[in-house]
């Protein structure tokens, strides 16, 4: 991601950042579709390493997600197109091939989005389908910015900390695991399993983080606290993870063996007894509106919060009914995300410019009259390629909608049409490499332009112009 600073530095690849048009270029259809199909995977592939391995996400939430729903939908429209690599059948990416794996004995899924009151209840009555008779309780919890792990313990010792990675097979980071001091290296009480896998949250506090980024205010900063919690587990030196304040809150058991359990606020309470910290706001609710006024309440107060939150998780409590309702693809069907909106606010679209990648894409940002987004003074913004500008229909001298996606990366929303003056004007790419004075060249049916030169210095030096 970004950092702090809110400098965009290259965001797009050369076929990541959108996806080529079905215009008429000869083909057949069907063939036109298919190849459709397999940029919409690439892209998204692409942004799963970013986001999980490289911990430098280059698409926001609602960018993935529109990517994601588009292949969903084809594949469901289209079955012949299926495929079982396909992104829609996994979750993340593998790990990194210098660090140990560890095989999850039972998936790591990720979770399906709400990002308002009808989806959440198109959830629920999804989950009604399937068992029309049921009654459902729900378990409410704050949905933490950080990064996901899988604790085993055998005997009551931990013996190994693994990330989550594609769902199946995760990065084993058991020595970093162990400086943290949040979560136990023997687990306490009388009632301890054989073997148990904990679950939870690896976060960093946005004191602590703003710490951090005082220490390292000659180097590179992280652009947010989960950023930084990944990074700082991910060192290949344990002592400099041990220095990095990073906390844990439990929040699942992944699998058990020895003892037994009928509900996950009973999971929750043996995660509490063995000695982990778990979030003191989850909250039971035995009904949708329950549920709904949980997630308002929080999204009102997240910000008194001492860490990032990006919204809550919703389970169906009971274990039996999680185990009837199953999973779908990369989701289970008893439990959703529900997302918050990031903040936005009006200020002037001063310029647009263009910032040359290490490929030669040509990469236009905007250029903002200052304006202070929860904290943090946004001056400049990623718009990805020539086609984002002109779908948005962009001008320079306009008033645009800013947000911090994901409450992060700076983005232009769109522009406030009502506030033009008819002084705006329609921008247009440079012809030439600004750098190198190379003419741009244009492929057919990709997003981005590019600057061929292979000897321009922005290909070393990533210069913003």
């Amino acid at each position: 991601m970004d950092e702090q600073q809110t400098t965009p530095k290259n965001y797009s690849q050369p076929d990541d950042s959108a996806s080529p048009s079905l215009e008429d270029t000869g083909h057949s259809e069907a063939e036109e579709l298919e190849a459709h199909v397999a940029s919409l995977r690439h892209s998204i592939e692409e942004a799963n390493y970013q986001y999980y391995v490289k911990d430098n996400p280059t698409l926001t939430d609602a960018e993935y997600d529109e990517l994601m729903i588009e292949l969903l939908r084809l594949e469901e429209e289209h079955p012949e197109l299926q495929t079982p690599d396909s992104p829609t059948q996994r979750v993340g990416v593998g790990p990194v091939q210098d660090v140990a794996q560890h095989r999850h004995p039972v998936p790591m899924l990720s979770l399906a989005n709400a990002r308002n009151e009808a989806e959440l209840q198109a959830w629920h009555k999804r989950a009604l389908n399937i068992l029309p008779n049921a009654t459902f309780e729900y378990v409410c919890e704050l949905k933490i910015d950080g990064l996901a792990m899988a604790l085993t313990y055998e005997q009551g010792r931990l013996s190994v900390g693994a990330t989550r990675g594609d769902g199946l097979i995760g990065e084993d980071w058991t020595p970093n695991i162990r400086t943290l001091r949040t979560i136990p290296q023997k687990l306490r009480g009388e009632q301890i399993p054989e073997k148990v896998e904990v679950r939870g949250e690896i976060y960093m506090s946005t004191k602590s983080f703003e710490q951090l980024n005082e220490q390292m205010k000659d180097d590179k900063l992280f652009a947010n606290p989960r950023n930084a919690a990944a990074g700082s587990l991910r060192q290949k030196d344990a002592r400099i993870t041990a220095t990095r304040h990073l906390d844990f809150f439990g929040y699942q058991i992944g699998y058990i063996q020895g003892m037994d359990f009928y509900l996950q606020s009973q999971a929750l309470q043996l995660i509490r007894d063995w000695g982990f910290l778990v979030n003191p706001y989850i909250q039971l609710a035995k009904s949708l509106d329950e549920v709904m006024d949980y997630c308002q309440k929080w999204e009102k107060e997240r910000f008194n919060l001492p860490y990032e939150i990006d919204g809550v998780v919703i389970k169906i409590n009971d274990l039996a009914q999680q185990q009837e309702l199953g999973t779908v693809a990369r989701d289970p069907r008893w439990s959703i995300a529900f997302k918050y909106p990031p903040t936005q606010v009006a200020t002037k679209l001063l310029d647009i410019r263009v910032n040359i990648g290490r490929t030669g894409s040509v990469n236009p940002w905007a250029a903002l009259e200052p304006v202070n987004i929860r904290g943090v003074t946004v001056s400049r913004a990623a718009l990805h390629n020539e086609g984002d500008v002109q779908r948005k229909d962009l001008r320079i001298g306009d008033w645009v909608l800013v947000q911090r996606a994901g409450e992060v990366i700076p983005q232009v929303v769109k522009p406030v049409e009502e506030r033009r003056t008819g002084q705006e004007e329609v921008y247009h790419l440079p012809e030439r490499c600004p750098l190198c004075d190379t003419p741009i060249l244009r492929i057919p049916d990709q997003a981005m332009a590019y600057c061929p030169n292979e000897e321009c210095p922005a290909r070393n030096l990533e210069s913003i112009i």
